[in-house]
């Protein structure tokens, strides 16, 4: 893991990293928690068969491990090349 000037993550291998939430109230954006080799905890080539591509009326279910303060209770979805998703709850 490598923590850039710029505020960027870069986690190893193929994997969804770039799915963020954040914080609408305070502006705050989080990254998907990451383990000691560097790795995401998020779907990706070690949890799962990586799809880098879907045709249309395919799916793939997402899933990313996130560490957010207790006193949240909703997250903005910002996935790469789609409109955020507000006010997602969260527990």
């Amino acid at each position: 893991m490598a923590w850039l000037k710029d505020g960027s993550y870069i986690y190893k291998g193929q994997n969804f990293a770039g799915v963020t939430i954040m914080d609408s109230k305070e502006g705050i954006r989080y990254h998907p928690i990451m383990d000691g080799d560097g790795s995401c905890l998020c779907s990706g080539e070690s949890s799962n068969e990586f799809i880098g591509t879907l045709n249309p009326g395919e799916k793939i279910a997402y899933w990313s491990l996130f560490s957010v303060p207790d006193d949240i209770d909703t997250v903005t979805v910002e996935i790469p090349n789609f409109e955020p998703i507000e006010d997602i709850p969260i527990s």
